[in-house]
């Protein structure tokens, strides 16, 4: 099992050999500790990952997805269920260094 944290630890040379090996791994994308929880996760997702849309399955909403649109190198915004009213997205957009710029609502 792969833990989260290690992708912190990978060589950007390593990258692609990593990525490919999580992606097999099931609990690596869900739960706490995810690559997308802190700033220099995203910032290391935003710079790696090509300019695209990729998703995941919510872990705390069963059927629902996490999408996330990268712009490589500039930044990225995360589009998830709202944790507080359920009727909405919430989309959160972040810088490339993994900080977060702004916050807006659209209805789920």
């Amino acid at each position: 099992m792969i833990d989260p944290k290690d992708v912190m630890k990978v060589e950007d040379e390593n990258w692609e050999e990593f990525k490919q090996k999580a992606m097999k791994d099931e609990l690596y994308y869900n739960g706490p500790g995810d690559l997308l929880d802190t700033a220099e996760g995203r910032a290391k997702f935003c710079r790696l990952n090509t300019t695209s849309v990729f998703n995941k399955p919510d872990p705390e909403f069963p059927g629902y997805k996490i999408w996330v649109y990268n712009l490589q190198g500039q930044g990225l915004v995360i589009k998830k269920l709202s944790r507080v009213d359920h009727s909405v997205m919430e989309n959160i957009e972040y810088d490339a260094d993994g900080n977060e710029k702004s916050r807006s609502y659209e209805p789920a």
